[in-house]
């Protein structure tokens, strides 16, 4: 009788396959992430933006909200043509000011 010889061990493509699918779920949910963030890129979020920056108000973060907000201001008083994106803003917060805005964001974007 001739034996055949599997030099794989037992489960070994059910690992890999587990491997595999949790790659592609990652690939995905960073591909959503991508495209949300290309969203906040173009405005098409503010609303939901405006909101998170709400939440950040009703943490120990506040006072980043309001130097943003202080910043449009001057900005729009000053006569600044510039426009500025909600991606830009968000990245003039502090990485945890940062983390709740983006948190919000990510959860309430469809």
């Amino acid at each position: 009788m001739l034996q055949v010889y599997n030099p794989d061990p037992p489960g070994y493509r059910e690992m890999m396959q587990y491997e595999e699918d949790s790659q592609r779920a990652s690939d995905a949910a960073e591909e959503k992430k991508q495209e949300i963030l290309e969203e906040l890129e173009d405005d098409k979020m503010v609303k939901i933006a405006a909101e998170a920056y709400g939440e950040l108000y009703r943490t120990k973060y506040s006072g980043e909200a309001d130097r943003i907000i202080n910043e449009i201001v001057k900005a729009i008083g000053s006569g600044c043509n510039k426009e500025m994106t909600v991606g830009e803003l968000i990245s003039n917060l502090s990485s945890e000011a940062e983390k709740i805005v983006t948190d919000y964001i990510f959860t309430h974007a469809n």
